[in-house]
C-alpha cells in the first residue's frame, strides 16, 4: 500500500458559500484511480502551519506513483482546494490502542535543515519514536520519511482518545520540552528542524492499525 497526507486550504469563495464542503471534498478524492481508503477530517483550533483539513489516502499497491498521484489530487480539487501533499514511507512506529474510535488524529510534518549531519536526523528520530515509553496516552505512532519533493521530509503521527491527551500530556511532558525540544529549537547546538506543519483533527477509528493490517494481509 502507499500511504499519503495533505493539508487542505479551501479557497475563501468556498467557506464562504459552502457550510459543509467534506460532501464535495470526498466526492471528488474518491474517484482518484487506486484509491483504496480514504480519510478527511476538519482541523481544530490550536493546529498551525496548516490547512483547513487533514486528508489521509491509502493507495493499492502498483497505483500511478507520486507525481502522478499529486497531480490527480489537484485536479480533483480544482476549484474548491489546494493542498500542501507528501507520499511517505513508514520508517517506525507502534499500537497499544487498536480499538480506538472517536479519538484525535495528530500529524506533524517537518522539514529538517539541509545542512543537518546524518547522525543529528537519526538521533532526532529516535527521540521522536522515545515518546510513546514516556507518555502512556499516545495510543499509536509512526514514523515516515517522506518520498516525494517538496517542503517536508517527515510526517510524525500520533492517535489519542481525546486533546487533552495531545494539548496535555503530549505537548506538556517534561520529556518533550527537556528532551525533543531541542531539535526544533534555533536556539540550542542541536537544532535540526527549520519548519512545522501542526495539525489535529477528529479521528472515527484508527488509521494506523487499519494501514498496518492491510500491509501485513497483503505481505
Amino acid at each position: 500500500m502507499r500511504l499519503e497526507t495533505a493539508q487542505l486550504r479551501l479557497h475563501a469563495a468556498i467557506c464562504d458559500g459552502m457550510p459543509d464542503p467534506e460532501p464535495a471534498l470526498l466526492d471528488r478524492i474518491e474517484r482518484l484511480p487506486g484509491l483504496h481508503r480514504v480519510a478527511l477530517g476538519r482541523n481544530l483550533t490550536g493546529s498551525w502551519g496548516a490547512g483547513d483539513y487533514t486528508l489521509d489516502l491509502q493507495f493499492k499497491t502498483g497505483s500511478s506513483g507520486a507525481q502522478a498521484e499529486a497531480a490527480g489530487l489537484a485536479a480533483a480539487l480544482d476549484g474548491i482546494a489546494t493542498a500542501d501533499h507528501v507520499a511517505y514511507r513508514a520508517i517506525a512506529g507502534g499500537m497499544r490502542a487498536p480499538h480506538l474510535r472517536d479519538g484525535i488524529w495528530r500529524t506533524l510534518m517537518f522539514r529538517v535543515r539541509p545542512e543537518a549531519p546524518p547522525w543529528q536526523v537519526h538521533a532526532l528520530e529516535h527521540d521522536l519514536l522515545r515518546m510513546p515509553a514516556y507518555m502512556p496516552h499516545i495510543g499509536n505512532w509512526r514514523l515516515a520519511r517522506v518520498l516525494s519533493p517538496g517542503t517536508w521530509t517527515h510526517v510524525w503521527q500520533q492517535e489519542f482518545a481525546g486533546t487533552d491527551d495531545l494539548l496535555g500530556e503530549y505537548l506538556m511532558h517534561p520529556f518533550h520540552w527537556g528532551r525533543v525540544d531541542r531539535w526544533f529549537d534555533p536556539e540550542f547546538p542541536e537544532w535540526t528542524v527549520e519548519a512545522i506543519s501542526h495539525a489535529f483533527c477528529p479521528l472515527a477509528t484508527s488509521l494506523i492499525v487499519s494501514h498496518n493490517h492491510k500491509e501485513e494481509t497483503a505481505s
